[in-house]
C-alpha cells in the first residue's frame, strides 16, 4: 500500500507520528527562543490539517520522510486526528498570543501541554486528542443522531 492508496477518511500513522515529532521540536524551539512567529507557523499548519485537505508543510515533510525511510503505511481513522489538530490549533494560538503579550509563564504552561501531547503521540502512539474525541464528540454525535 502506498501513501496515495490511503482513503480520505484515513491517514498514515507513521506520518502522524512524524508530524508529532516535528511539533515537539518546533514548540520546544519556540519556547526556548520566544519566537512567536514559530507559533504562528504551528497555527497555520494545525489549521490546514484540521480544516482542509490541503497538505500542511509538516505533513508534507513527514510524508517525504516516511517514503524515504520506506515505512509501510498504517492507515488509521482520520476524524479523531483532525479533532486533535483542532485542539493543537487552540494551544498554538494560545502560545502565540501569550508570547506576543510577553506572558512567558502562560506561554510555557500552554506549550508544555502541547509538548506533552506531541511526545505521547510521537513516542508512544498515544493521542490524547483522540481520547477526548471518543469520550466527548462521539457520544454527542450519537445522542444527536438518536434525537432525529
Amino acid at each position: 500500500m502506498t501513501q496515495k492508496n490511503i482513503s480520505k477518511n484515513h491517514v498514515d500513522e507513521n506520518v502522524v507520528r512524524l508530524v508529532a515529532t516535528q511539533i515537539f521540536l518546533i514548540t520546544l524551539i519556540t519556547l526556548l527562543t520566544g519566537w512567536a512567529w514559530l507559533a504562528l507557523f504551528l497555527v497555520a499548519d494545525f489549521g490546514l490539517r484540521a480544516f482542509t485537505r490541503i497538505p500542511s508543510p509538516l505533513a508534507t515533510l513527514a510524508r517525504g520522510i516516511a517514503t524515504a525511510l520506506k515505512l509501510t503505511p498504517k492507515p488509521i481513522f482520520a476524524p479523531p486526528k483532525r479533532f486533535a489538530a483542532i485542539l493543537g490549533l487552540f494551544f498554538s494560538v494560545g502560545i502565540a498570543i501569550f508570547l506576543f503579550l510577553n506572558y512567558l509563564n502562560a506561554a510555557y504552561a500552554v506549550g508544555a501541554i502541547l509538548i506533552f501531547c506531541a511526545v505521547l503521540e510521537a513516542a508512544f502512539n498515544i493521542c490524547l486528542g483522540c481520547y477526548v474525541y471518543n469520550w466527548m464528540v462521539v457520544p454527542l454525535a450519537h445522542r444527536n443522531m438518536n434525537k432525529n
